[in-house]
């Protein structure tokens, strides 16, 4: 079980696969905290310390024992009243206004399942996944229970905390501050580490020391705010990104919060989260029950990485639902920046088309489309469509883009009303205003009082009409201000309520529409609304420099899957910015993917790199989405933003850079990558360069030299099992004598990779051994193969290139049979045939192979009929397709696309079905060794 009780000295445990959290019920009734870190045995209940302090008081139950203290102790749910002058957790007014609660163990229950929390989102999990722990405090004058919740999912390191007040009494009581989970450290020295910002430049980490007092950051705008996102890291002064203990709480909520970390007189720490206390007072009538949010906690003692590792699989797994969260997301273009407020149905349709040329999803209509809706002035809360102004009914606009093979999705604000719409001049009342004060204004537009049912539910009835007009299949769903006029302390919270009754009803009714949230960009970027979006609006900035910045510090918390964000046109609207549509698009897969622009304006050599990007990214979408995500540099401080994601089983990763600055005279810039399987080789697809995991983790891949400021450039990886798996099967059948072995497929098969790395084995295991390229035995340097090929097709056609490929009218096979018949005779010195790039490059080499055991012969043609000498043949299974992707992927030929280069390689495929016949092993393209 992962949560146990000592019944003897009253003591909860709570185990994790990697860590341990305990806390103790004294004899006096009181919940202390004992410990939360790396998993450890037994009682911690001995690092207590007692003793008598001046200035601190003792509760009336500890008698006259003035070294029991609630000031100096370290508690599980500190509360207003009980002589504890820290910070506390709860603070509950009874109804004669008296702020005192003393909450002591009463009871409680270690159920089977993850808890739910009426009304609020919370993360979920299977029955098997999790546990719920429910401790019970009561305070008997003021009939007050307080019930703290504990989940635990045990297998992701996740602990999450929530509190619900009951009021058994039968009087109203006021909760006047209730935060969700606290944490008291007896030592430590600590960093807290907070994510501020603003508009369009949201969650720019900042690391301060905690020292005596308190720090203290939150919202008071209705929402979490792009000023303090609700994730913050209490972490070892010393902690870094790969090492130092380190906690993390993330509020899973999207409203006002605060969060201290607060140092004692006595250099003790608390860390606690959860609503904010301003602006707050909730009654609870008799008989009622009020829930705090909940705060997911997670701890790593291997630095930050992991920390956001074990979040980003929280978030992914147990917080975001619905059938799109694993599945591949529509890339879109957003009408946006492509055309404002300034648009028709052609518009959108003219769009789809383009979109559509390019290979792009999904169009979306973004603002402009209902009421009398030019500019951002007015009708707000009149979602009706506007006809004249799309030229038709939103359906005949929604058919006529799919027309195009295009998706459509649409733009939304329903929490927003404008002074100037019929919404408003009909329930001026429903919008959030103090009475008798003029409102506050932010983009001329109000907030609407989503805390009242009736307000809430006329809008979604006006949303699913509009929902209901045709075949939507995206919603942006935006909030474009923050809250004021708070006419009552209940307010906060209940608009927040309401705002989750909503979004419940409308995933409900509409589960295969995937929302994306949004407010002014990254304003509620939070995981309570991630439960309903699985994906949100990163910022309304898309510099794409601007962004490497923005998406770092969303990361520590938030994973890939997320992060909405696009490639944008240049001169950038926000910073006016120019950087490459490569580094725009490099950036944007750190994300959602998507387009912002106009592609009308394109060049047809934009066009089509836009094109490749498409295929780039839709290639590796899954492992951005689904791998582990590792932030290799930090971009406030490095000349780079370097980020890579890796696959699960490590068998893959995709490793992404930008540099951000430019100097003269440059050095070498290494990148040193993370996550690898140390002991296995990777393949980077593009070169065709293979390295160990050890090395590009230890020293680093050498980036190009920079030519042009804000380059950017991706790094595809692929672990090569086979050729490990390969090379055991091999050292088998070697013998103590010289051997030949043959690697042998279709042109750009692998085969110079599978070599490189399969010498590196015999050498690691002190066998020696060499790498003789076939290509060196043509009868031309082989640039100019393909001159000759087309010749004889042309003078013969296709049954006189057939009799041509791979025979000895095209390769020396005599040459190559002799210096194989040498090697074998035992010589020490063989002349090698070489050749380079240009006319007539061929000299030949006097070759030292003493002490080499293994001579590996890597051809095309290594399986031919016409080849003697060869101990072991070893075929690489690859389709045509695939041997030309890689030609193109690597730039081995400038016509590797043309036809008659596919009529060679189809030719050459069928050759090579028949030698792999004879082969001895084969290497399947599911990467599994056969053996004859």
């Amino acid at each position: 079980m992962a949560i146990t009780f000592d019944a003897n000295r009253k003591i909860f445990t709570i185990h994790t696969k990697q860590t341990t959290y305990q806390m103790q019920a004294d004899a006096n009734g009181y919940l202390l905290h004992l410990y939360y870190g790396a998993r450890t045995k037994g009682s911690m209940n001995y690092l207590l310390c007692y003793a008598d302090h001046g200035f601190s008081g003792n509760p009336y139950v500890a008698g006259m024992d003035r070294t029991y203290s609630l000031d100096a102790l370290p508690q599980e749910y500190p509360s207003l009243g009980t002589g504890d002058y820290r910070g506390v957790s709860l603070n509950i007014a009874a109804a004669d206004g008296t702020e005192c609660c003393d909450p002591t163990f009463d009871h409680y229950k270690i159920t089977k399942g993850k808890y739910h929390l009426q009304g609020l989102p919370a993360v979920w999990a299977a029955d098997d996944e999790a546990e719920t722990l429910e401790i019970v405090l009561k305070d008997a004058l003021m009939q007050v229970e307080v019930h703290l919740l504990y989940g635990v999912l045990e297998d992701a390191d996740i602990i999450t905390r929530s509190v619900m007040i009951k009021n058994a009494g039968t009087e109203t009581i006021t909760v006047k501050k209730a935060l969700s989970a606290c944490l008291d450290f007896v030592q430590g020295d600590y960093d807290a580490i907070s994510f501020y910002g603003r508009h369009a430049m949201e969650r720019n980490p900042e690391r301060v020391r905690v020292g005596h007092g308190t720090y203290r950051i939150g919202s008071r705008r209705g929402t979490s705010s792009h000023q303090y996102n609700p994730g913050v890291i209490l972490a070892d002064h010393t902690a870094t990104e790969d090492a130092g203990n380190c906690y993390g709480m993330l509020f899973m909520y999207s409203g006002n919060f605060v969060c201290e970390a607060e140092r004692d007189q006595f250099n003790q720490t608390r860390f606690q989260m959860g609503l904010g206390d301003e602006l707050f007072a909730y009654p609870v009538e008799p008989g009622a029950v009020f829930t705090a949010p909940e705060v997911i906690m997670t701890y790593s003692d291997q630095g930050f990485s992991k920390l956001s590792r074990q979040y980003h699989n929280c978030i992914l797994n147990h917080v975001c639902k619905g059938k799109q969260v694993h599945s591949n997301r529509p890339i879109l273009i957003n009408s946006w920046e492509a055309a404002y407020f300034d648009f028709n149905g052609d518009t959108i349709v003219d769009l789809a088309k383009q979109a559509a040329e390019l290979g792009i999803d999904m169009v979306v209509m973004d603002d402009g489309w209902f009421g009398k809706r030019n500019d951002d002035n007015s009708s707000l809360g009149d979602w009706f469509v506007n006809d004249d102004k799309l030229g038709g009914t939103l359906g005949d606009l929604i058919e006529r883009v799919n027309a195009q093979g295009v998706k459509f999705g649409i733009w939304i604000e329903p929490e927003m009303v404008n002074e100037d719409s019929d919404l408003y001049r009909e329930h001026p009342d429903w919008a959030l205003t103090i009475p008798g004060r003029a409102p506050i204004r932010s983009r001329n537009q109000l907030l609407l009082d989503f805390s009242r049912k009736e307000v809430r539910e006329e809008i979604l009835k006006r949303i699913c009409v509009i929902l209901d007009q045709g075949n939507i299949e995206y919603i942006k769903w935006d909030m474009n201000r923050s809250m004021s006029d708070v006419y009552a302390g209940n307010v906060p919270y209940d608009y927040v309520l309401g705002l989750y009754d909503f979004l419940e009803k409308l995933t409900n009714r509409y589960p295969d529409i995937l929302i994306e949230g949004c407010s002014g960009g990254g304003g509620r970027f939070d995981a309570g609304m991630m439960y309903y979006t699985p994906q949100i609006w990163c910022s309304d900035n898309t510099d794409a420099i601007n962004r490497t910045r923005i998406q770092y510090g969303t990361s520590f918390f938030y994973p890939t899957a997320v992060v909405g964000s696009h490639v944008s046109a240049v001169p950038n609207h926000q910073t006016g910015r120019i950087t490459s549509l490569n580094t725009r698009g490099i950036v944007a897969m750190a994300g959602t993917f998507g387009f912002e622009m106009n592609p009308a304006l394109l060049s047809s050599e934009e066009k089509e790199e836009i094109r490749t990007m498409l295929a780039t990214y839709r290639r590796h979408q899954e492992l951005i989405r689904e791998g582990d995500y590792y932030r290799l540099s930090d971009p406030f401080q490095e000349e780079v933003a370097a980020w890579m994601s890796v696959a699960k089983d490590q068998s893959q990763a995709l490793v992404s850079v930008v540099r951000l600055s430019a100097e003269g005279n440059p050095f070498g810039t290494y990148v040193k990558l993370k996550g690898l399987d140390a002991e296995s080789f990777y393949l980077e697809e593009t070169t065709g360069h293979v390295y160990s995991g050890m090395t590009l983790m230890q020293a680093g891949l050498l980036l190009p030299m920079a030519a042009a400021e804000y380059e950017a450039y991706q790094f595809s990886f692929k672990k090569m099992k086979e050729a490990a798996d390969l090379y055991d099967v091999l050292r088998n059948k070697i013998s103590a004598e010289r051997n030949v072995i043959s690697i042998f497929g279709g042109s750009g098969s692998g085969k110079t990779t599978m070599a490189d790395i399969l010498q590196q084995h015999f050498l690691e295991d002190g066998i020696g051994c060499f790498v003789l390229h076939g290509d060196d035995y043509p009868h031309r340097i082989p640039k100019m193969n393909d001159e000759k090929r087309e010749q004889i097709y042309q003078e013969n056609g296709e049954k006189g290139l057939d009799a041509y490929l791979g025979t000895p009218q095209e390769i020396e096979y005599d040459r190559i049979n002799q210096v194989l018949a040498k090697f074998h005779a035992g010589a020490s010195v063989i002349e090698l045939k070489k050749m380079g790039r240009e006319a007539d490059e061929i000299w030949y080499e006097q070759t030292d192979l003493t002490g080499v055991q293994v001579l590996l012969l890597e051809w095309t043609h290594g399986g031919s009929e016409y080849l003697e000498g060869v101990d072991v043949s070893v075929y690489l299974d690859s389709s045509p397709e695939e041997t030309q992707a890689r030609r193109i992927r690597r730039g081995r030929d400038e016509n590797a696309a043309s036809a008659f280069i596919q009529l060679v390689v189809s030719i050459e495929g069928k050759k090579l079905q028949e030698q792999a016949k004879q082969a001895d092993v084969s290497v399947g393209k599911d990467g599994h060794i056969y053996e004859s």
